[in-house]
């Protein structure tokens, strides 16, 4: 189905279904307070996804969410109430960019993390996008690849685990503890990926 600024398109098996939306206005962006469910961040042939399941082992929602396809548009593929395994299983076959990958994905639910320790794109949408704009200067300067590009890797990991605050409105920005590295580093690989 064409939407207004996406496309969108779905799968029906038994009392499940899986929805898909690519476009440039997609709807996972995480504006809405994080649910307690578990997160991965993994590079699919070259680009940065997040595969976020529910809590409960037993059933229930798994997705999968790049937020950058291309420059543009980003690719959000959930279900609600199905046997999470059988729709990772169905996740991992994805691919992307003319892959010529033989084998599925490898996704271990062991290896997914909570809210308490979210990874990289899961951060930067959920805090960093509150105050900054991929595309236009609001509370804090843009973040668009022409401004990274021009900091670099090591300046932004610095700033990353520094303390700020903004001085017109008093905010502080988000400060990741030398500790939670593994977040900046997917972080820093989000926002440097060739696209």
């Amino acid at each position: 189905m064409n939407g207004i600024d996406s496309y969108i398109s779905y799968l029906s098996k038994d009392k499940d279904t899986i929805f898909m939306e690519y476009g440039m206005y997609n709807p996972k962006l995480y504006k809405e307070p994080l649910r307690n469910n578990r997160f991965k961040q993994m590079t699919i042939d070259g680009i940065e996804a997040i595969f976020e399941t529910s809590s409960n082992n037993y059933g229930g929602f798994a997705s999968i969410y790049i937020p950058k396809i291309d420059s543009t548009d980003g690719f959000y593929m959930f279900n609600k109430n199905g046997n999470i395994q059988e729709v990772l299983n169905i996740y991992k076959t994805i691919k992307l960019n003319h892959s010529q990958r033989k084998s599925p994905l490898k996704i271990n639910l062991q290896e997914f993390s909570d809210i308490k320790s979210p990874p990289g794109i899961v951060l930067y949408e959920n805090n960093c996008l509150s105050c900054h704009s991929e595309y236009r200067y609001e509370i804090g300067p843009s973040l668009d690849p022409k401004f990274i590009q021009s900091k670099g890797k090591f300046w932004l990991k610095n700033y990353l685990y520094s303390k700020k605050k903004t001085l017109e409105y008093n905010i502080e920005c988000s400060q990741i503890q030398k500790k939670d590295s593994v977040t900046a580093n997917e972080l820093l690989k989000y926002l440097f990926q060739p696209l």
